[in-house]
Parts: C-alpha cells; structure tokens; sequence
C-alpha cells in the first residue's frame, strides 16, 4: 500500500497538478481586474488539496521543485487565452521557496518571457500565515520579488498571524482580507469595524484590499458600503478551469450600487436639489447596550441588521444611504417625502424588533439588566431616533 509521501512523489513526477482560475472583481463597477491562478491535485488519492501538499513539500525540501511545477502550469494554460489588456494574473507563492537549496532566481522571467506574458501583468501573493514562523523568510522573499519588479499581495491579511506593523514594512500592492473577517460580516459591527479601518489604511498607503470569500449577497453588499476596492468569492464567480465572467446577478448589485453613489455625488454637486439628510440611531445608547447585556452581541448585532434592512426597503429611487457605523444610518430623502418616510421606517422598526425579545420582556415592555453596582435596572425596548441633518 502507497504511502503519503509515495503519492506526493507520484505526483510531482507525473505532474498530477492543474491550474484553475478565479477572478478578482472590482467593486467600483463590476469589471475583473485579474485572476488568482490556483493548483489543484489531479486523480486524489491519499493527498486531495493542495493545502496539504504544499505542507508536505515543506517537510520532505520539495517546495522549489513543487513551485516550479505549479508555475509552469499555470503560465502554459495562461497562455492559451486570449486575455484582455491589463488584467492581472494572481500567483500563489510559499515565503519558504527562496530558502530551497534547489532555489533558481529568474526562473520565473524567463517562463513568462517564453510565454509572451508581461512582468508588470503579475502579482505574487505571500500568505500571511506563514509570517508569524518566520518573519525574516516572509520579508526576504517579498523584498526578492519586489526587487525583480513584481506586483506583490499580501493574502490572508487580517488572520491575526501578524500585525500591520508588518505590513507597513513591506508596502505591498494589494491587502487581500482573510475570508474569516468576511463571513457574515453583514451581521458583526466588529468585523465591519475592522475592515472600515482597513480601507482607511489602504487608502493612506495607495493599495488596494481584495475582500476574499464572498459567498452571499448581503456580505457584497456590506462590502460595497464600507469601501472596499475589489472583491473574489463563490458568489462573484467559482474557480475554474477556464476564464469565467462574474456572476451577473453581483454585477448588476455592485453596478446598482455605485449609480446609487455616483447620484449621492452629484447632488453634493448640486445645492439647488432639494433633499433632505436624517441620521437613524437608536434612541438610547444605554437601552441598545442594556439589550446586548443581556441577549448577547450576537443579537446586538442582528438588531443593528433589522434597522439597516427596514430602511433599504422604504427607500425610492431618489433615496441613498450611507451606513456611518455606530453613529447610524445617514438617509438622503427626497425634500417633499422624508417626514412620511421617517414615520414608515420608524413604524416598521418598532413592530419587528420586539421578536428579538422575550414575550414576558415585550409584554413589560422593558428589560431588567444588573449593573457593576449589584442593582437591577430597568432599559425600555430599544427604539429608533431620525434626526433632521440637513
């Protein structure tokens, strides 16, 4: 019977690796920007992701001579599309490949040179992962890349594996998010906190965050609120061994999304539109707090949710919102209609969050919460406060 390090073997000599392909999206208009090339292991056996073979290479010193296959076999089937100017390819690189006693500076020059594929058209993406084992290796091979001229990616950022200090040592092109900080991030103010941050930090150093993972609506959507510059994910479009084009029904909510932002500008622009700006948060700080004492952050959250949600769905055509974190929600209504509006939005709150509350809480119509002091306090159910901006 064939062991583990049998089938590795199997498969670097019979070359059971392919390539598939996965786009990056803009989320400014819906457009690919590039592709992340990854490997995958033909007829599985005993090794079936290339997670573990990677692992595996590592531990027997064959993580050059894998790279080296995996690169070829990306850039042979690369070649065989007709690819559109200034789209990226994407590829995968181990930190570790640079220590290889089997290491060949250039090799991958003179690969693309052969296939007619242009430097500047690559990215190196360095997982973070591997930085907190070795910090040293992970810049090195970075500082090499970034020396022969290659756009560099720094994957997994924000899996808590290394700091932003170390980032901002190595200035990387593109801060791809770890598809942790993005899944139903929609219902987690914390991660939205986070990746808030992260585009105000990407944006002061001139690199771009690719949100990686995307795989509902509600987590584009969340994404397309708070910033972020491009995105990769099952529900934009899967990996593939072909080049494929992005999910139509994401393209047409990113798209609907920036008309929605361009028309916030123009009106900006445009002082002699009449509109109106009503900022929606919660009555009472302390009653929302009171409230997440008790039923948890989790819960909090999904209250958080309720809100966004019953707005979106009063809003009209002429209507934008912006989401300003814990300050709340910031309307744009049309001038003749927002106090309607702000009564329908307030009316329909009111109804549907008393289901996040126990019967006996919404029949009292308050909550009894114990503070630091040993005292039980009454909190009323939480409730929405619009207040006129402008």
């Amino acid at each position: 019977m064939k062991s583990i390090k049998d089938d590795f073997t199997d498969i670097l000599e019979s070359q059971r690796i392919k390539p598939v392909f996965q786009p990056i999206v803009s989320l400014l208009d819906g457009a690919i920007i590039g592709y992340e090339a990854l490997s995958r292991v033909t007829e599985p056996k005993e090794i079936v992701s290339s997670e573990e073979l990677f692992t595996l290479a590592g531990i027997y010193g064959k993580v050059w001579e894998l790279e080296q296959l995996c690169r070829v076999k990306i850039l042979e089937k690369y070649h065989s599309f007709e690819i559109p100017d200034h789209i990226k390819l994407f590829i995968n690189v181990n930190p570790m490949v640079i220590h290889d006693s089997n290491f060949h500076a250039g090799f991958t020059k003179g690969t693309l040179s052969k296939y007619g594929i242009h430097l500047e058209d690559v990215v190196y993406e360095v997982t973070e992962r591997n930085a907190a084992d070795d910090i040293k290796g992970f810049k090195d091979t970075i500082r090499h890349y970034k020396s022969q001229g290659y756009t560099i990616a720094v994957d997994d950022a924000g899996s808590c594996y290394s700091g932003l200090n170390l980032i901002c040592d190595i200035a990387p092109h593109y801060l791809k998010l770890d598809m942790s900080l993005i899944r139903d991030i929609q219902e987690n103010r914390i991660k939205r906190a986070m990746v808030k941050s992260l585009v105000e930090f990407a944006n002061l150093t001139d690199s771009q965050l690719i949100a990686e993972g995307i795989e509902t609506k509600e987590e584009l959507e969340t994404l397309l609120k708070l910033g972020v510059h491009n995105g990769q994910g099952y529900y934009l479009c899967k990996p593939d061994e072909t080049l494929q084009t992005v999910n139509s029904k994401a393209k047409e909510s990113i798209q609907k999304y920036q008309h929605k932002r361009e028309k916030r500008y123009k009106r900006s622009q445009n002082p002699t539109l009449e509109y109106r700006a009503v900022l929606f948060s919660f009555e009472s700080n302390k009653a929302f707090y009171a409230y997440c004492e008790k039923y948890g952050d989790d819960m909090g959250d999904k209250v958080t949710a309720l809100l966004e949600k019953t707005i979106m769905l009063n809003l009209e055509e002429d209507d934008s919102a912006i989401n300003m974190g814990e300050e709340g929600i910031l309307v744009v209504f049309n001038k003749a209609e927002y106090k309607t509006r702000c009564e329908m939005i307030n009316a329909s709150f009111q109804k549907q969050v008393k289901a996040f509350y126990s019967p006996e809480d919404t029949e009292n119509g308050y909550i009894q919460v114990t503070r630091k002091e040993g005292e039980p306090k009454n909190y009323p159910i939480v409730r929405v406060k619009p207040s006129r901006v402008v």
